[in-house]
């Protein structure tokens, strides 16, 4: 009875839901295909033969979701792959992949809108990756007897605490989805806890993630200009993160004259404080959008552009994970794998820590405590090549062998 309550309250609110995203739409937070798409505008005809939807919502589950697609066609190839996400950002970044699926964004879960994309495309299966729980397609899903699963399933303290609120709807919700492989123990007792019958934890999916494309172009320009420099990278930062990086680079520049540290906020649209924190400690620095190259002379470079994680990766003989040095939990450290950085963090990895255990325990990275913890383990391992090479190797055995243990359970896909 409560789901056909949501069902149709959903419904009734579509008019005022379609407003706001034709808002979205005058802030550019929506282009006319993806408005179109999410309201079930228009029609593709569905191929023949088996097909699997998989969802991944933003870029980091989308990338998640590519490394699943492409095992499911390795090991099923007549498999069609539907793949759809909600950002603008994640379609393009899927598209410019040119993988042979097909792609659209997700429906929005509005009754009406989910019954019609379902019998438009009949999947066989249905994945969705991480955290997105959608009532009305879970819902339409089991009506059409359509199994459902989880891949990478986490559910945060606070979502919890919000589902458990309402548990009178969300049993009814939760109880709906077949399986959930989920990537820490704290997920796996919560999503019990809230009604799914099969949970199964795996290693994070993430260690699949083995798309490394990079501007072969500026990749080669940029290496060039700082062949001579020690890169040190602060990925996915947030808000005075920096500050640790300055103070660990004053701590460090009477030791190493060539160091150059690359700055990526989590949010592009804080550069402004990022700048305001180095013009006001005295740091000669280089805005990414503006001046492109002219950065030898520099000793930080703000990196405010979108989709060039992977190039300063390749170019950085240091990488520092962002959200370690703040209760933000930190961010996923996987994709560092793919080239030869040394891995640091800070303190704050509790939204990682199966993975911060993993990196400990196989000596493939380093946690630090402040800037002066972090200088000085940057010193001993510059210092160090066999330290360097040892750890970084160490960081790609993990994921490797985290990687085959994932490939085992998707043979099942």
């Amino acid at each position: 009875m409560i789901i056909k309550f949501y069902k149709y309250t959903s419904n009734f609110l579509s008019p005022l839901i379609f407003f706001y995203f034709v808002l979205r739409f005058f802030f550019s937070k929506e282009n006319r295909h993806s408005l179109l798409k999410k309201f079930g505008v228009g029609k593709i005809k569905r191929p023949k033969g088996r097909l699997v939807w998989i969802n991944g919502v933003s870029i980091g589950e989308a990338k998640s979701g590519i490394s699943i697609a492409r095992e499911i066609l390795k090991n099923n190839p007549n498999t069609t792959i539907l793949f759809t996400t909600s950002t603008l950002t994640a379609f393009k970044l899927i598209s410019d992949l040119k993988n042979n699926f097909i792609i659209t964004f997700t429906p929005l879960d509005i009754s009406f809108i989910v019954k019609r994309f379902i019998k438009l495309w009949k999947p066989d299966l249905t994945i969705f990756m991480e955290s997105e729980i959608w009532p009305n397609i879970i819902s339409e899903l089991k009506n059409n007897n359509i199994n459902f699963s989880i891949l990478n399933g986490r559910i945060s303290k606070k979502s919890y605490f919000f589902w458990k609120k309402i548990s009178f709807f969300s049993k009814k919700v939760f109880s709906n989805i077949n399986f959930c492989f989920v990537q820490n123990q704290e997920s796996k007792n919560r999503f019990e806890c809230l009604g799914v019958s099969r949970v199964k934890l795996i290693s994070n999916l993430k260690f699949m993630n083995n798309s490394h494309e990079i501007d072969r172009n500026e990749y080669l320009s940029l290496k060039k200009i700082l062949s001579k420099k020690i890169v040190v990278t602060l990925f996915s930062s947030h808000e005075e993160e920096e500050l640790v990086l300055i103070d660990c680079y004053n701590y460090l520049k009477q030791e190493f004259s060539n160091l150059f540290f690359i700055i990526i906020p989590r949010h592009v649209n804080k550069k402004r404080k990022i700048m305001f924190n180095l013009k006001n400690n005295n740091i000669n620095f280089a805005l990414r959008s503006r001046d492109k190259n002219n950065i030898y002379k520099k000793n930080f470079y703000v990196a405010d552009t979108y989709g060039e994680l992977n190039l300063f990766f390749k170019l950085s003989h240091v990488a520092v994970v962002g959200g370690s040095f703040k209760k933000i939990g930190g961010h996923n450290p996987i994709e560092i794998s793919n080239y030869n950085c040394v891995l640091f963090f800070g303190p704050e990895m509790f939204n990682f820590n199966q993975i911060k255990e993993l990196i400990l325990k196989k000596k493939a990275g380093f946690e630090v405590n402040n800037h002066r913890d972090l200088a000085k383990k940057i010193s001993i391992t510059l210092n160090n090549k066999k330290l360097k090479k040892q750890t970084i190797n160490n960081f790609k055995n993990l994921c490797m062998e985290e990687a085959l243990k994932v490939k085992k359970i998707l043979k099942g896909f």
